[in-house]
């Protein structure tokens, strides 16, 4: 009979650490091989053939034939599956009526087979139920003993592995129609970078194939690629996801690039000629795992195009650079507040004037430089402009780091006054909201101007 009967092939692919129903699985198989080696042990020896089938075959279904196919016994297990009682098991009936017509000829030439060898192979099919289902197995025919006329079949359920395939099948379906879906670039590689799957978005953005062995790493800026092996992807050190920003090669509308083919590694012969243009920033999301049965590692990777949003902030970050310098450069006091009124940014004039350092300054200190008796008027006139996201304009005075010695001038015939210390001197406050398109404040930009020489005090 062959103990081991190809059932090794019956093992379900293992698409993550095994479920409970695989385990069931996996158990009913070591089962019924020894099962299956105590019958073949068993078979042909006389002092065997005394012990009825059922007490034999439990708990694994087996009916007893003759060589003409006529039914001889049949156990409880067999019953169970196929629905019929024992009374329904009727003596002398045809075999054949438990299998559906496609396995007639199967059966057929298996019993001429076994007419003269000892044994078959076991092949799948389906036992009719009573309720006319159409139930999976595993069969396996054999001799009772020395004589060609006791005959026993052995029945395997596949049912639960057949429903294990139809989840696992449903389950790969749909995360293909996931990777197929989604707008990021999708693959995943091997230890060595080379790509065993990748999704729509990917052939796409790069206008390759999998023909031929790609190593994903090819398609990184010759920067990013030299920054990317330092920082993060490396095989058998680094074991956890992680993110990161780099550029990625594609062969973009109206763009044009050298062919690269790829060596025996994959890695792209991407000669001396590098056009900036075919690369996009792309966010990196790389998470490893293990491969389903060999239990190597492999990556997936998901790369979200960020390049609009990453020439964005770059822009914006030159143009702030920009107006720092403007704003060191102009003699008032400039200064920068987020949409709720909150200052974040002074210029060089800030400091030079108060004497104060950054930390002092921010999260209200500034405060404390306006004289008490104009602080009160100044709060509520920028409340109002933040409430109603209008510009402002109002005067103050402002305290500087030392006194003044200021000389009035008086009209004529009249004495200039003596000389005295000055402290606070007027400023025009001036602010304006930056909004954008649906009317909402980003940003507030203000100057305070010193205008003491012209406050008519």
């Amino acid at each position: 009979m062959g103990g081991n009967m190809d059932l090794d092939r019956l093992k379900p692919a293992a698409a993550s650490p095994a479920s409970d129903q695989d385990q069931y699985l996996l158990r009913e198989i070591e089962a019924s091989k020894r099962r299956i080696a105590q019958l073949q042990f068993m078979a042909g020896k006389p002092e065997y053939l005394s012990i009825p089938t059922s007490f034999i075959s439990d708990p694994v279904p087996v009916i007893m034939l003759d060589s003409d196919l006529k039914l001889l016994e049949a156990n409880q297990s067999f019953a169970q599956m196929s629905g019929y009682s024992a009374e329904e098991l009727a003596f002398g009936a045809d075999v054949r009526f438990f299998f559906p017509k496609s396995a007639h000829q199967h059966l057929e030439k298996a019993r001429q087979h076994l007419v003269s060898s000892s044994r078959i192979d076991p092949w799948e099919t389906e036992v009719l139920t009573k309720d006319g289902h159409q139930h999976p197995v595993i069969v396996g025919l054999t001799k009772n003993g020395p004589a060609d006329h006791d005959w026993l079949i052995f029945f395997f359920d596949l049912s639960a592995r057949k429903q294990l395939q139809k989840e696992l099948a449903i389950r790969e379906s749909n995360l293909h129609t996931l990777a197929e879906a989604i707008p990021q670039l999708l693959w995943v590689c091997d230890v060595d970078g080379l790509i065993t799957y990748a999704n729509g978005g990917f052939l796409e953005f790069t206008r390759l194939t999998l023909d031929q062995p790609l190593n994903w790493t090819s398609l990184l800026h010759p920067t990013d690629k030299l920054d990317f092996n330092v920082s993060g992807f490396s095989v058998g050190e680094l074991y956890a996801d992680f993110q990161c920003e780099v550029r990625l090669r594609g062969n973009l509308p109206g763009r044009t690039r050298n062919n690269h083919s790829a060596d025996s590694n994959g890695e792209a012969d991407n000669g001396a000629l590098y056009d900036e243009g075919s690369y996009r920033w792309h966010l990196l999301k790389v998470v490893p795992f293990f491969s389903p049965g060999t239990a190597s590692m492999s990556w997936l990777v998901i790369a979200t195009d960020v390049d609009d949003q990453r020439r964005v902030t770059e822009a914006l970050l030159a143009s702030e650079e920009q107006v720092r310098i403007i704003a060191d450069a102009m003699p008032q006091i400039v200064w920068t507040a987020d949409s709720n009124g909150t200052i974040d940014f002074w210029n060089h004039r800030w400091f030079e004037y108060t004497g104060l350092t950054v930390p002092q300054s921010l999260h209200g200190g500034w405060r404390l430089l306006i004289h008490p008796d104009d602080l009160y008027n100044y709060d509520q006139k920028w409340r109002q402009a933040i409430d109603t996201a209008e510009p402002l304009e109002t005067r103050f005075r402002l305290k500087r780091a030392l006194g003044l010695t200021v000389r009035k001038i008086m009209p004529p015939g009249k004495s200039a006054t003596a000389a005295s210390r000055r402290d606070y001197l007027w400023h025009l406050c001036r602010s304006v909201p930056v909004k954008n398109s649906q009317g909402e404040v980003l940003r507030w930009f203000g100057t305070w101007t010193e205008i003491d020489d012209h406050s008519g005090e």
